[in-house]
Parts: structure tokens; C-alpha cells; sequence
């Protein structure tokens, strides 16, 4: 790990590992316990100066300089702009994906898709190799036996939210989307039960929408199964369980093949978790799409 670190993910990994204990560092509880609040609004540290910052994470200005500095930044400007850089990546970052396909040597259509199908393969193995057989076990244990079944992604991972709630329903009951509308959210999370389960799906840039109905629903005691890319996620300090897909940088966006790729596997675990009332399930469905008429 980097010191300092060069950008906020990679400051979010040292906080995320000094949590776990995966790093020893000399810093005093009041000032991790500053950096963990600072780390979570990263905007609060962008936009303001050092005296204001303080006041707000209840720490002093020279606390702040010496968190920096063990950190091995010069001091609190070049700190600071790391929270900058953050802010900047989330409205970037679908311009910078253009940007790296646009620097590229002009090649042929065939030749583009070859080498974006490589880039899949190797995320693809990647993901087997981060795999955690425990976290699966949990994974669908949790979306087989859960009393309702909610999920969540905003943004184009909306599809693999749409893609998990379509193939889940077919297998079980109570199996629905957390609507993305402001007042529909709010009222949708004040129904969120202990004996739920809340899916949540994100990479980074993670937006705050994602983050602040996870943290939301971990209050209320509703177990949550994240679908994210890393161990450091901020979806996995709040996570039940976690299941980690490294995210593909060939597309322009996050790749979904991936994503695709683990949610039918889970799909095929839990299905063989519910047995045969999965069978069963489905096999009601299939009727009544018969009656309706509906090709099956």
C-alpha cells in the first residue's frame, strides 16, 4: 500500500484495513474515528477549509495536519486533494472511459470485440480466484429462506437487479424491487423487517443513493447481501455478506457480463438450496402462464 496514498480508493483500503486490523498504524481512536467520517463524506472534506472540516468531524486543525501527515501527505492541501479528485471521479468517470477507448490505436471492429472478450476471460478468472466458498454458502441461504426478498442498484446495474428479481421470483415468493423513486424509497425502507433481506448492487464510482438505503436498512436490523467489486467496497463494512465481482475496465462503464455471469450462479444455488419448492414455484407459474396463454 501506498503512503501516501494515491487516491481515495486506495486511502479507503488503508482505513478499511486498519478497521479489520490488516494494518498497524499509530493513530488515536478520536482521529481514525475522524477519518472514518471524513472517509464517508468525501465531500464534506472537498469542499471546505481546515478549520471548518474540524468543526464538523470534532477535531483540531493540527490533529487534522498530523492525521495527514502519518498518512504521508506534506500536509492537509495535498490530503485535501485526494476528497477533490473523488468528487471529480464520480462525474467523470463514464467520460474517462471514453476517453481510454478513444486513445487507443484505431482497430477494426472484430478486432476491438477480440480484445474486449479477453478483457471479460480475465475478469471472468479473476472473480473465480476472489470467490469465498463461505460467502456463497450464505448467499443463498440468505435469498432462499429470507421471510421477502428486496433488491436495489441504481444506475446501468439496474439491469442485474432487474435480471436477480426476475430469476428469484420464479423460485420463490416475496420477491421485489426497492423502487428508486425519492418518496417511494423512504416508504419502501420504512417496511424493511428484521427477517428481510435487502440486495444490494454496486461498483465504484458507488453512488450515495446505493450507500445511504444499505446503511439505512442496516439500521433497521434488515440483513443485507451486497453484489460489489472489492473487499473495500464501502457496501461491504455494512454488508451481511458480501459477494466480490473485480470490475472490467475495457467498457466505457462497469462490465456486467461478470455480474451476469455470478447472479445466474446464484440463482442456481438457491434454487438448489429451495429444492423442490422451487420446483414446485415454478411449476405453478408455468400454469398460469398457460392459462394466460403466454408462450413459456
Amino acid at each position: 500500500m501506498n503512503f501516501p496514498p494515491d487516491n481515495y480508493q486506495q486511502l479507503r483500503e488503508i482505513v478499511s484495513m486498519l478497521r479489520n486490523g490488516e494494518m498497524q498504524l499509530a493513530i488515536g481512536k478520536k482521529s481514525f474515528h475522524a477519518l472514518e467520517r471524513m472517509i464517508d463524506d468525501a465531500d464534506l472534506v472537498a469542499m471546505n477549509n481546515i478549520v471548518t472540516l474540524g468543526q464538523a468531524i470534532k477535531l483540531s486543525s493540527a490533529s487534522i495536519t498530523r492525521l495527514a501527515k502519518l498518512l504521508g501527505f506534506r500536509g492537509f492541501q495535498q490530503f485535501q486533494q485526494i476528497f477533490k479528485q473523488k468528487s471529480k471521479l464520480a462525474n467523470s468517470f463514464y467520460s474517462d472511459g471514453i476517453n481510454r477507448l478513444l486513445q487507443q490505436s484505431p482497430q477494426s471492429p472484430l478486432s476491438l470485440i477480440k480484445q474486449q472478450s479477453l478483457a471479460v476471460i480475465t475478469n471472468i478468472e479473476d472473480t473465480l480466484a476472489a470467490l469465498d466458498e463461505d460467502s456463497l454458502m450464505q448467499a443463498k441461504s440468505l435469498l432462499a429462506k429470507k421471510n421477502r426478498v428486496h433488491i436495489f442498484a441504481y444506475r446501468h446495474f439496474s439491469a442485474i437487479a432487474n435480471m436477480l428479481r426476475y430469476g428469484l421470483a420464479l423460485i420463490r415468493p416475496n420477491v421485489q424491487m426497492l423502487v428508486q423513486e425519492s418518496h417511494g424509497v423512504a416508504i419502501a425502507l420504512g417496511q424493511l423487517k428484521k427477517e428481510d433481506l435487502l440486495v444490494v448492487i454496486g461498483s465504484a464510482p458507488y453512488s450515495n443513493i446505493t450507500l445511504k438505503i444499505a446503511s439505512l436498512a442496516n439500521s433497521q436490523q434488515c440483513q443485507i447481501l451486497a453484489i460489489t467489486d472489492t473487499n473495500h467496497s464501502p457496501l461491504t463494512d455494512i454488508a451481511t455478506v458480501a459477494v466480490n465481482i473485480p470490475s472490467a475496465k475495457h467498457f466505457y462503464s462497469n462490465s456486467l457480463v461478470t455480474n451476469s455471469f455470478v447472479v445466474e450462479a446464484l440463482l442456481s444455488l438457491t434454487a438448489l438450496e429451495l429444492g423442490g419448492t422451487a420446483l414446485n414455484h415454478l411449476q405453478r407459474h408455468e400454469l398460469l402462464l398457460s392459462q394466460l396463454e403466454v408462450s413459456t
